[in-house]
């Protein structure tokens, strides 16, 4: 199994609360901990990078971020919206440049945009992906951004205007923002998932947390959160389908599903031992209902 790479640079510019000698010391002991200097080499052989500086990322790594990602591997980014600002050396010191949406948009983030963290007043992890479960203490209420993704490539209607062929990528919450009030609604999602499943950087499984992290992270279990989250991006993506032989059914018919897995990205040669459960619910209401023109009302009391 091949490392996961920590990017971390004590004299690189940095957002939000920097880790303390413990963090640093328990990701150095798990983890290929690199600077800003040696993070080109170390990625060339990396299963998963986590980048803990935020916007900032060395400018000329970009290319080997850039190859780590079109390989299908896995990546995990800290700190606000994801390579914004590229910082390059200048006669020994690190200089950042203006902020820009050129190199994240390679990734197929089109744009980063602010959201107001004033609405929220709580945390949340999702339920269907649980895997931010039991770590929202971690967190903080910051500002945060939302995605705009460009993950439709193909042009399947020549001559016209944009593209509108498949998706190559899905994008789930991971940990969400609710509002107060007794309304509680999901505002934000300060950490996102995007698995990408078709096109260039198929596979590739990528957890974008676009907020700063407090001081709260790293002593309350921060760096072994991010081993988890790193390796779970490290599997890369696996989709699966459950299909009926038809799409209907007369009373008495037996039913026939089909379990149809196909793993993506750079693990994909690897053999891997799955356990299924699979649950099937009956109907409370089994009655056909026989649609009727222009009755518009519906059956039984509300």
């Amino acid at each position: 199994m091949n490392p996961t790479v920590v990017f971390y640079d004590p004299s690189f510019p940095y957002a939000g609360e920097r880790p303390d000698a413990e963090a640093l010391a328990q990701l150095r002991e798990r983890y290929i901990v690199a600077d800003a200097l040696s993070l080109a080499e170390a990625l060339q052989s990396a299963d998963a990078y986590v980048h803990l500086h935020g916007p900032y990322f060395p400018k000329a790594a970009w290319l080997a971020i850039l190859a780590h990602a079109r390989e299908g591997k896995g990546l995990l980014s800290v700190g606000g919206a994801p390579f914004r600002i590229p910082v390059a050396e200048n006669q020994g010191r690190w200089v950042a440049e203006p902020e820009q949406t050129g190199y994240h948009q390679q990734l197929q983030i089109h744009e980063a945009l602010p959201v107001d963290p004033a609405p929220i007043a709580s945390l949340a992890a999702s339920r269907e992906v649980p895997q931010f479960e039991g770590r929202e203490r971690l967190f903080t209420i910051e500002p945060t951004y939302g995605v705009v993704l460009h993950v439709t490539k193909a042009d399947d209607q020549p001559g016209q205007l944009g593209s509108s062929g498949p998706m190559d990528a899905r994008l789930y919450p991971l940990l969400k923002g609710i509002s107060g009030c007794g309304l509680e609604r999901e505002v934000a999602a300060p950490a996102v998932l995007l698995e990408n499943t078709k096109g260039e950087f198929a596979g590739g499984r990528w957890i974008f947390i676009n907020q700063v992290i407090r001081e709260r992270f790293w002593q309350q279990g921060g760096a072994e959160a991010i081993g988890e989250w790193a390796e779970f991006t490290s599997a890369g993506v696996t989709e699966f389908w459950l299909k009926p032989n038809y799409a209907s059914y007369e009373p008495g018919d037996r039913a026939v599903l089909t379990l149809q897995g196909q793993r993506l990205g750079a693990k994909r040669g690897e053999t891997l031992d799955w356990t299924y459960t699979v649950r099937l619910y009956k109907a409370v209401q089994t009655e056909v209902q026989q649609a009727v023109p222009g009755d518009f009302q519906l059956p039984g009391p509300l």
